[in-house]
C-alpha cells in the first residue's frame, strides 16, 4: 500500500481560522450598527426636544402663559406657582398627560424670563433660558 499524506487537516484547520475571522467581523459591524443606531435615535430626540422647546419658548415670548394654556393646554401645576406642565405626542402635538411622550415644564424665573423644560420618560432631554424683551414704548 501506498503510503499517502492526506493534507485535509491543515485544509480544515485554514478553514475554522477562516470561519472565526469572519465571525469576529461580523460581530464587529452589528455592534457598530447597533451604536449607530442608538447614536441616530439619541439625535433625533434631542432634534424634537429642541424644535419643542423653540415652539414653547415663541409662543410664552409673544403670548405669555395665556398662550401657553391656549395653544398647548398647559396646567398650572401648583395653584399660586408661575410654573406650568404640559404633555405633548411623538409629533409635537398637544395631547393628554397619559398619551403624552414628552413633557415640558415652564417656569418663570423673573420679570420676563423663563426657563422651558423638555423631558422624556423622566429624563431631560434639553432646557432653555427665555427672555423677553421690552421696547421703549413698552411693547414686545
Amino acid at each position: 500500500m501506498m503510503n499517502r499524506k492526506h493534507p485535509s487537516g491543515v485544509f480544515m484547520m485554514e478553514m475554522i481560522a477562516v470561519v472565526f475571522f469572519f465571525i469576529v467581523c461580523a460581530a464587529i459591524c452589528i455592534k457598530t450598527f447597533v451604536k449607530a443606531d442608538f447614536m441616530s435615535r439619541g439625535a433625533a430626540e434631542l432634534n424634537q426636544g429642541v424644535l419643542i422647546a423653540q415652539s414653547v419658548a415663541e409662543v410664552w415670548k409673544g403670548e405669555g402663559t395665556a398662550g401657553l394654556e391656549k395653544r398647548f393646554q398647559a396646567k398650572e401645576q401648583e395653584l399660586g406657582t408661575d410654573s406650568y406642565a404640559m404633555g405633548l405626542d411623538r409629533a409635537g402635538n398637544p395631547c393628554e398627560k397619559e398619551m403624552a411622550v414628552y413633557e415640558v415644564r415652564v417656569e418663570n424665573t423673573g420679570t420676563g424670563q423663563a426657563d422651558v423644560v423638555v423631558s422624556r420618560n423622566g429624563k431631560g432631554i434639553y432646557s432653555l433660558t427665555v427672555k423677553k424683551h421690552e421696547t421703549q414704548h413698552g411693547r414686545r
